[in-house]
């Protein structure tokens, strides 16, 4: 009996090694949002990105549900704004990455846009894209942006295809290009003067001109001469044509900048 016991364990010693084989050969796990490092999360107090984050965060996941309430202390419950930022290693191949956002969300993988869905009104949808990705590091940046009621975010990804190859999705629009600490001044999630509300303006990104209102006077400034006004960038009340100089970066040799007031009143734009 000796013999035949030798020759089963050979066998048994065989069939593990070819399970060892095997479990070599076959593609690594689902990668997903949570699959290599943490997330770095700076919040603002205001829904554009704007100055300096009042609360800086690590998270491993990117799942949050704060309902009716807001991050953190230093975090207004509506009209704030958050950017994720991580690196992750990805093997070669397919993914499929998803965000859910009330309201908004945006995903950039090594400075390209896939998933942006500002200005869309489709707030809590599930959001997919296909990307390629070639096996190493990639930075991977998310924005996100509440407006009101309910505030949530979801991002994830997974695997669809080993190896795949092919030519990745065109970038769409960047979103702002704010980076985390960028001095600067911050505008307002809502303002309204006697030229209109521009708090749609703000939250779409249009120029004054689309919520101007004239209200009526005789010298009051007209559609044509907001038109020609250049973009808003620091939103909040001020004095037509009035000229306030900000700070515009963190670096103290910087000097301050002039930005000039709406003829709208409802915001500065570069002097």
């Amino acid at each position: 009996m000796r013999p035949a016991t030798k020759l089963t364990s050979f066998k048994l010693m065989i069939l593990v090694f070819l399970l060892a084989l095997l479990v070599m050969a076959l593609p690594p796990a689902a990668a997903n949002a949570q699959s290599s490092t943490f997330w770095t999360a700076y919040y603002y107090n205001n829904p554009n990105w704007s100055g300096n984050p009042v609360q800086i965060d690590s998270a491993q996941y990117i799942s949050f549900n704060w309902g009716l309430g807001s991050p953190g202390p230093n975090v207004p419950p509506d009209n704030f704004s958050a950017t994720f930022v991580g690196t992750f290693f990805f093997y070669a191949g397919g993914y499929t990455f998803s965000a859910t956002a009330d309201d908004e969300v945006a995903l950039v993988i090594d400075g390209v846009t896939y998933i942006d869905t500002r200005g869309q009104g489709i707030s809590g949808k599930n959001v997919t894209a296909h990307v390629n990705m070639s096996q190493g590091n990639h930075q991977v940046t998310v924005y996100y942006r509440e407006f009101t009621q309910s505030a949530y975010i979801s991002v994830t990804w997974i695997i669809d295809k080993q190896g795949g190859g092919g030519t990745p999705p065109q970038p769409q629009p960047q979103p702002p290009s704010n980076q985390p600490y960028a001095c600067g001044p911050t505008s307002q999630g809502s303002v309204q003067t006697q030229f209109g509300n521009y708090t749609p303006c703000i939250q779409s990104g249009q120029q004054q001109s689309a919520c101007f209102e004239s209200n009526g006077a005789w010298n009051a400034p007209n559609i044509g001469s907001i038109e020609s006004e250049p973009h808003i960038q620091v939103w909040m009340n001020c004095t037509s044509d009035s000229v306030t100089n900000f700070t515009v970066s963190c670096d103290s040799s910087v000097p301050q900048k002039a930005f000039k007031c709406s003829k709208t009143e409802a915001g500065y734009f570069p002097n």
